[in-house]
């Protein structure tokens, strides 16, 4: 569970800088493109940032009908984070806005799938009794990565090509996400007859210490 935890607290670092990011990239990396296709900055922002939305809103209601998968969900959540962050890369290397407006729209279509498969383990794992309390712990660990990015994708935009630190930090992240497909501990997340056998040696080594 740690090493979900610690992978989308990564995931999270390296995807929230593409918001501060996104409008520097419309007006650098592909005012060529949309001028020539008779738009303003406002209206191509607009524009992508709609197809966005029906990307988010399109996988959101794709996963609720499917319901994700029933076995195996942690091979999705590697997948997904793994997609996304391609995805984002080639949106900061291109400078086609068609091409800019598909990635934005997969990012998005892909993201509550990804989503929806680590709450499923995360639900499933954790006893009912504890869910409020562990939940809480995660979503702070995992979500406070995203102002500190933020904060440093300012220095960073300010530094280099925007673009271009939002292609290396995401190529890191496809790299680390490829690594987490042999790593066998975060594997064996969903596998209750592994953690159980994890929880009894526990039990085991804590009772053998008290009677020392």
């Amino acid at each position: 569970m740690l090493w979900l935890l610690g992978t989308f607290t990564l995931a999270n670092f390296v995807f929230s800088p593409l918001w501060v990011f996104f409008p520097l990239l419309v007006k650098f990396n592909l005012a060529a493109d949309w001028t020539a296709r008779g738009l303003t900055i406002e209206s191509a922002l607009a524009t992508l940032s709609t197809i966005n939305s029906l990307g988010g809103i399109t996988g959101g209601v794709l996963i609720s009908a499917w319901g994700g998968l029933k076995r195996r969900r942690v091979y999705m959540v590697l997948g997904g984070i793994m997609a996304v962050g391609g995805l984002v890369a080639l949106i900061g290397l291109s400078e086609s806005f068609l091409l800019v407006g598909i990635f934005s729209f997969l990012t998005a279509f892909v993201l509550p799938i990804t989503n929806a498969h680590s709450q499923a383990i995360w639900q499933s794992i954790t006893p009912r009794e504890l869910q409020g309390r562990v939940f809480a712990v995660r979503r702070v660990i995992a979500q406070c990565a995203g102002p500190v990015s933020t904060a440093l994708a300012g220095f960073l935009g300010g530094a280099f090509n925007p673009g271009t630190v939002l292609a290396v930090m995401n190529l890191v992240l496809v790299i680390f996400m490829i690594f987490q497909f042999f790593n066998p501990i975060f594997l064996k997340v969903e596998d209750k007859a592994y953690l159980e056998a994890l929880a009894a040696k526990a039990q085991l080594a804590e009772a053998a210490a008290g009677t020392l």
